[in-house]
């Protein structure tokens, strides 16, 4: 009688491979299966392979297909891990908070690049991220940038609660590089005095249309909070509302910067008057129009509050 071919680590991961992608599930399906398993199996991905011919006891089998079940329901890699990767970092998410995405961090590269090239004084730096989600942006600012201190708002206490877990994971970079970070739980400019005025705006704010909601991904639309990427006006309301109110929180000549949908770069363009001027535009890896700088080059004392 032909022995039973035993269930190893790397048995499982080439048949949730198979089968995530029979089942039409979001690639890479390899990488994804070798997740799931490494975090059921309490090991590293490389252990996987040195272990290749180790046996799973039930209890971890039972650990894997639990994990994969909630895969098949369209949850998040990201959420069943419980973490995501952004820049050099590895930070907490789940239910409740955005997913940081990789072309998030081409507003990233923006911004360091307009610290740097910009603001050369011994005074901080001060920045004012509007929608902070998972904590993101202003850790990867804070982990390549020194002398910046960043007030970051979100109105999902859900978000702040994951963000505020980022900050003390990584507050040794936050404090070894002489950055401050104020979380404050806000919608957009409510919480924040104009009185206050900052160097830089930031933002990766919502921009999907309503009426594209039903084209996304399940793993977005039945499972990432809406609030975080859905928006009005045909995905334009919070550059409508940059436009009204963005120079009166930044200081003269001071910059905001923020994200925005591939397709949207004309039209955003047509909504800015001449509170704020139009300095550049840029791409992500995919040669996508993806983030816009504006400038407060048309400051006036008589626009404060």
């Amino acid at each position: 009688m032909s022995q039973i071919e035993a269930w190893t680590a790397t048995k499982l991961v080439h048949w949730i491979s198979n089968d995530s992608k029979k089942r039409g599930l979001s690639p890479p399906h390899r990488l994804e299966a070798e997740l799931l398993v490494a975090n059921a199996l309490n090991i590293s991905r490389l252990d996987i392979y040195l272990l290749h011919d180790k046996p799973c006891s039930t209890n971890e089998r039972s650990a894997v297909r639990n994990l994969y079940k909630r895969r098949i329901q369209g949850e998040p890699i990201a959420y069943i891990l419980g973490e995501s990767d952004f820049w050099t970092l590895n930070l907490n998410v789940g239910a409740g908070v955005l997913i940081p995405r990789q072309d998030t961090e081409t507003l990233v590269e923006v911004a360091i690049d307009k610290i740097s090239s910009v603001f050369q004084s011994e005074s901080p730096v001060t920045i004012l991220e509007l929608g902070t989600g998972s904590g993101a942006i202003p850790l990867a600012l804070c982990h390549e940038c020194k002398n910046l201190e960043i007030v970051t708002t979100d109105i999902s206490i859900e978000a702040m609660a994951f963000a505020r877990q980022n900050f003390n994971k990584y507050d040794s970079i936050i404090a070894g590089r002489q950055n401050l970070i104020h979380p404050v739980i806000c919608d957009k400019f409510e919480g924040i005095l104009a009185k206050h005025q900052f160097d830089i705006i930031i933002s990766n704010p919502p921009y999907i249309a309503t009426e594209e909601l039903e084209i996304l991904q399940i793993e977005v639309k039945d499972w990432e909070p809406e609030l975080a990427f859905q928006a009005q006006n045909s995905g334009l309301s919070f550059y409508e509302y940059f436009n009204s109110l963005a120079h009166l929180y930044l200081k003269p000549e001071g910059y905001l910067i923020f994200e925005h949908g591939y397709s949207q770069t004309q039209a955003i363009k047509s909504l800015f008057n001449n509170k704020l001027t139009f300095q550049s535009s840029h791409k992500d890896l995919c040669h996508n129009d993806r983030v816009m700088v504006f400038q407060n080059t048309r400051y006036h004392e008589s626009s404060k509050i």
